[in-house]
């Protein structure tokens, strides 16, 4: 008797079943790396917002008490202010980085500047982006800390 050839019934299924697990992995990585992109992308702005917030209060050294408060992006005036973005008052320039804060970060987003006596500034951003992830997060803070 002769030898049989080729592949058995058994031996296709299984072969299929490590190839489709093989590609569910990858649909996982690629789902992960997408969020983590994105929340990545959303620190960057957080960064770049704080720092130009700095550069304004830098810029404006006599009245950089003025930038002290909370800014919330759900205000009224967040949604009314980005008209101002190229005014110079410390108002203007709050509402203008509370628009752009808004544009960026979402409706959830707030932020937290103190002015110190001692000429140090401290910013702190907070927003949900964990949230959207994990219902049970805190949300996602940047905090930046710098002298004038």
């Amino acid at each position: 008797m002769r030898g049989q050839s080729g592949l058995s019934l058994i031996e296709v299924l299984i072969a299929v079943l490590v190839m489709g697990l093989g590609l569910l992995g990858l649909a996982m990585l690629q789902a992960t790396n997408l969020r983590l992109s994105q929340s990545a992308n959303q620190r960057t702005i957080a960064t770049n917002l704080s720092s130009d917030l700095l550069d304004d209060i830098r810029s404006n050294r006599l009245l950089a008490a003025k930038y002290g408060g909370t800014y919330n992006a759900s205000s009224a005036g967040a949604n009314a202010s980005c008209a101002r973005i190229n005014k110079l008052t410390p108002d203007d320039r709050k509402a203008a980085f509370t628009c752009r804060m808004r544009e960026a970060l979402g409706e959830s987003a707030v932020a937290t500047v103190t002015v110190n006596p001692d000429k140090t500034v401290s910013i702190v951003i907070t927003w949900d982006d964990d949230k959207r992830w994990n219902a049970l997060g805190t949300g996602t803070e940047f905090k930046m800390e710098s002298a004038l």
